[in-house]
C-alpha cells in the first residue's frame, strides 16, 4: 500500500507467496494451522466451557466440605434445644452420660442407681409439695411404679395379691395412690408405700362404672408426678407381678406400653392390604395396623411431650364420658393434620412374652409344649377375662410355685369350653 492509500501490485507474486509460507512454522500440521484461524470463535467457546466446568467442580467440592463441617459442629453441640429446667430429669443426665461413654442406651436399675450422681435435682432444695417429699423417700432414682386404688379393688383381696407381687419382686420404688382413707390405712398396716389423694369422680365419668371412672382419673394423677420430674410406670392392680419390671425397660421412648395384641403382627404392627375392584388399575392399597396399647400398664418418661399427653387426656376425660383406653390411643397415634397437632410422643411396645396379656397366656402360651414356652414373664395382665382375681392367683401358682396344672381349670376365653 502506498502513501496515498492506493495499492501497488507486487513485482514478484511467486516471491510474495514464498515469504507468506515462511511466516507459518513448517513443523505444524494442517490442523494446527487451522487453529490459528479463530474467525468462527470455536476456540473461545471451548475455553469458556472448560472454565465453567472447573468452577462448578470447585463449588460442589466446597459445598460438600461445608456440609460435613456443619454436621460435625451440630453433633458436638448436642443437636437439640435445651429443655426447661423444671422438666430436666435424671434420664436426661443418664442420656448425656451414655453419649459420652459410648455405653448402650438400654439400662437396668443398677446402671440407673450408679448414675444417680448425675441427677439434676437436689435433695438440699425444699420439696415443692407433699407428693415430692414422699417421692424423694421412696423413689430417689426418680422413677416410680404407681398403682391407683380404692377400697373396691381390695374387697376380695386383689390389691393384696398385687402388692404381694411387688414385695416378692423386690420393687421398693412403688407407690399406691389411695383414693380413700381405708385403702391408705390398709397399705400402711401392711408395709406398702401409699399416698392419699382424696379425689372425687368427675361428673362426666359418673355412671360409667367404678373401674372406668377411676381409670379415667389416673392421667390427672400421673400429671402431678411428671410435672415434678419423675418417670412413672403405671400399673393396674389386676396384674400379676412376677419380676421387677424396671430391669426390663428400655427407656428410649416417651411411652413404653403393653399391647393388647396377642401375636407379633398384632402387637408390633403389620402392613395390610385393601382391595377396591371398582378402581381397576389402582384397586389395591395398603395401610398399617396394630392392636391398641393397653392403658393399664405403661412407662412414661418425664418430659414436655409426655406432660402434654397427660394434660390433653386429663382435660378430655373431665369433659366427656369416654373410655380412657380409647382416648389414650387416639392421642398417641392420631397423626397431626390441618390445625390439629398431636403430642408427638415416641412409642415403644413392650415385648408380648415379657409383659403378657391374659389372652396371650390362656389362648396360646399355656398350650405350647413345655420346651417351647417362653421364660417366665415379668407381668401378666388379666385384661381379657372377667374373673380377674382368680386367674391372677392361678398365674402366680403356675409361674412362681411351679404348679403346672394351675391354669387348667380356666377356659381360653370367658365362655366355658373355649380353648
Amino acid at each position: 500500500q502506498q502513501a496515498d492509500g492506493s495499492w501497488k501490485q507486487h513485482a514478484n507474486p511467486q516471491r510474495l507467496r514464498t515469504q507468506q509460507a515462511k511466516a507459518v512454522p513448517a513443523e505444524l500440521p494442517a490442523s494446527s494451522m487451522d487453529r490459528f484461524d479463530d474467525s468462527t470463535g470455536k476456540n473461545k467457546n471451548a475455553d469458556t466451557k472448560v472454565r465453567n466446568i472447573a468452577l462448578v467442580t470447585v463449588f460442589v467440592v466446597g459445598l460438600c466440605i461445608g456440609v460435613v463441617l456443619a454436621e460435625r459442629v451440630y453433633i458436638q453441640r448436642g443437636g437439640k434445644l435445651p429443655k426447661p429446667k423444671f422438666l430436666m430429669t435424671h434420664h436426661d443426665s443418664l442420656a448425656r452420660s451414655t453419649e459420652e461413654t459410648g455405653s448402650p442406651s438400654r439400662s437396668n436399675l443398677v446402671t440407673i442407681q450408679a448414675a444417680n450422681k448425675l441427677s439434676s435435682y437436689s435433695d438440699s432444695s425444699p420439696p415443692r409439695n407433699e407428693l415430692e417429699r414422699q417421692l424423694r423417700l421412696v423413689a430417689p432414682s426418680k422413677e416410680v411404679m404407681v398403682a391407683v386404688a380404692n377400697k373396691n379393688v381390695n374387697w376380695d383381696g386383689m390389691l393384696a395379691t398385687f402388692c404381694a407381687g411387688l414385695k416378692a419382686a423386690g420393687i421398693q420404688n412403688h407407690l399406691i395412690v389411695a383414693l380413700d382413707q381405708e385403702t391408705k390405712s390398709w397399705a400402711d398396716q401392711n408395709g406398702f408405700n401409699a399416698y392419699l389423694m382424696d379425689l372425687a369422680i368427675v361428673k362426666a365419668q359418673a355412671g360409667t362404672g367404678d373401674n372406668h371412672a377411676v381409670s379415667a382419673m389416673k392421667f390427672g394423677i400421673l400429671r402431678q408426678f411428671v410435672e415434678l420430674g419423675w418417670a412413672v410406670l403405671l400399673s393396674d392392680v389386676d396384674i400379676a407381678v412376677l419380676q421387677n419390671p424396671f430391669e426390663s425397660l428400655y427407656r428410649d421412648s416417651d411411652v413404653e406400653g403393653m399391647s393388647d395384641g396377642f401375636d407379633e403382627r398384632g402387637a408390633y404392627g403389620a402392613i395390610d392390604g385393601f382391595d377396591d375392584p371398582t378402581m381397576g388399575w389402582a384397586r389395591y392399597a395398603q395401610y398399617y395396623k396394630h392392636f391398641n396399647l393397653n392403658s393399664g400398664l405403661f412407662y412414661l418418661l418425664a418430659n414436655d411431650r409426655t406432660l402434654s399427653l397427660l394434660v390433653r387426656l386429663e382435660t378430655r376425660l373431665t369433659k366427656t364420658a369416654y373410655w380412657d383406653q380409647t382416648a389414650y390411643n387416639e392421642e398417641i397415634f392420631f397423626l397431626s393434620h390441618g390445625d390439629y397437632k398431636s403430642p408427638q410422643v415416641t412409642v415403644r411396645v413392650m415385648e408380648i412374652d415379657k409383659f403378657m396379656n391374659s389372652k396371650r397366656l390362656f389362648k396360646i402360651v399355656r398350650h405350647l409344649p413345655a420346651g417351647d414356652q417362653p421364660p417366665k414373664p415379668i407381668t401378666v395382665h388379666v385384661n381379657y377375662h372377667p374373673d380377674k382375681h382368680e386367674r391372677m392367683k392361678a398365674v402366680v401358682k403356675y409361674y412362681t410355685e411351679g404348679i403346672k396344672t394351675a391354669l387348667d381349670a380356666f377356659p381360653g376365653g370367658s365362655e366355658k369350653g373355649s380353648r
